[in-house]
């Protein structure tokens, strides 16, 4: 991903589809609550293999039109994935939240709790394996521990929810259920967004290349946290993430400071606002310090450098040079946690453009290949939702494939323009604007040029033959 180019208009946030989730609860015998949780197949395209709460999206057999259509859905989604039988008529309601846009598909979702009627049994393998492989009740205070230690990934509108089940022992699931819709209402207004522990997330509205709407701003830390990224130049936004850090500190952590990736202004529109508001420093590599608007006045800023460290009192992370979609581009390595927050060097919408000014793919490549070798377990994206560390091995993939189809082009050693050698490799994209499609071509050409294989002369390249 990179800024919007002038001529592209913003993509629209996605709309949220209509979904119900249920929470089915059992008794313990110290009157708390065991929850339901399936784990999502691994070759799930949304969220595999994280825990979750059996549900999905309504579908018209639901009778849409009808009352009491998120409760039919409930059921149904209930019975399908895990075989248990609870009626309609038997949910609580629990609020609602909505999918944040750092998702290509988003939901609205209703809530609903009911207990697991006395005498039914769970059945030992669940009905659909391809939804979810595995299903049990669990003690909230084991999953969250699980989770914290890593060896659970737990979708974060789930985590709210958990929490609030430690801190109350209602007489009834109606209780609880009440409890629940206060989290998902201060939830979907101000929320608390972790896909790993410590590195808080919230999406604001950037002008981006589509399909990408928003630039994730991620916080990671200890007691000490710092705010990467922040792009927006829109007020709104930015009032709505500094009620986002105000929520952590009210927690008792302090932010240390703005910390950029890199300078294009889906990154820095909003590091001045926030850095100032604030009253903290903005951290860049030099490059980006040279290449962003100027701050207000009173913003201090520091320089960081490949290998540079920032200790946030309980987390350390590690700045790595990682140029190529730009020349001052760092990413953030957590090596304890084994998470690497990445910027721009890889997406989880689509592919990074490279080419732009101060793009270099020669330079991307060896910045993919640095990456991919910190093994990171999860790789948290300024576009889109987080990825697997082989994610960064893929894109280096998918970026020689795209290569050798430029080449591929040029085998007959006919000489041939940027133009015609981009429509024919980006063959497979034909919505993508043909400008972007010769700036990708380009960039890859520069490489192939620079290593002998292909020679530019005028307008033309063609293949040299060895």
């Amino acid at each position: 991903m990179s800024e919007l180019p002038d001529g592209i208009e913003p993509a629209p946030i996605p709309l949220p589809k209509d979904s119900a989730l249920s929470i089915v609860l059992r008794r313990r015998g110290d009157a708390g609550f065991d929850v339901l949780l399936g784990r999502r197949a691994r070759h799930s395209r949304f969220m595999p293999g994280n825990l979750a709460f059996p549900g999905g999206k309504l579908e018209p057999h639901d009778e849409p039109e009808r009352a009491g259509a998120f409760e039919r859905c409930a059921s149904r989604e209930l019975r399908e994935e895990t075989g248990l039988d609870i009626p309609p008529d038997a949910w609580r309601l629990a609020g609602e939240r909505t999918t944040p846009p750092l998702y290509p598909v988003r939901f609205r979702t209703v809530f609903f709790v009911a207990e697991l009627p006395a005498g039914i049994v769970l059945p030992e393998e669940p009905p659909a394996p391809d939804e979810l492989e595995s299903m049990a009740f669990a003690d909230p205070r084991a999953v969250l521990s699980d989770w914290e230690a890593g060896i659970s990934f737990v979708p974060p509108p789930l985590l709210p929810i958990l929490r609030r089940m430690l801190l109350v022992t209602p007489g009834d699931s109606a209780e609880l259920a009440a409890s629940i819709a206060a989290v998902n209402k201060d939830e979907d207004a101000n929320p608390r967004i972790e896909f790993v522990p410590d590195v808080w997330v919230f999406p604001v509205r950037t002008r981006t290349l589509p399909p990408a709407s928003c630039t994730n701003v991620w916080m990671p830390g200890g007691r000490r946290f710092v705010v990467i990224d922040p792009g927006s130049g829109e007020p709104g936004e930015n009032a709505r993430l500094l009620a986002v850090i105000g929520r952590r500190v009210a927690l008792g952590d302090a932010v240390e400071a703005v910390v950029l990736t890199h300078h294009h202004r889906d990154h820095v529109s909003g590091a001045g606002v926030i850095a100032s508001a604030l009253d903290v420093p903005v951290f860049a590599h030099a490059e980006t310090l040279a290449r962003i608007p100027a701050l207000p006045a009173g913003v201090v800023t520091r320089s960081l450098k490949d290998g540079d460290t920032l200790d946030l009192d309980g987390t350390t992370l590690r700045a790595v040079h990682t140029p190529g979609h730009a020349p001052g581009h760092l990413a953030f390595f957590d090596a304890a946690r084994r998470v690497l927050i990445a910027g721009d060097l890889v997406s989880g919408l689509s592919t990074i453009l490279v080419g732009a000014a101060g793009g270099d793919m020669e330079a991307y490549l060896d910045a993919l290949r640095v990456a991919a070798a910190l093994d990171p377990k999860v790789v948290l994206p300024s576009h889109g939702p987080p990825l697997p560390g082989k994610a960064l091995a893929a894109a280096i993939v998918h970026r020689e494939e795209r290569e050798a189809g430029i080449v591929a082009v040029l085998a007959d050693g006919a000489p041939r323009a940027l133009a015609t050698i981009a429509a024919a490799a980006y063959a497979d994209t034909p919505s993508a604007p043909a400008f972007l499609r010769e700036m990708q071509t380009r960039a890859h050409l520069a490489r192939v040029v620079r290593h002998g294989l292909v020679e530019k002369t005028g307008d033309s390249y063609r293949f040299l033959k060895r």
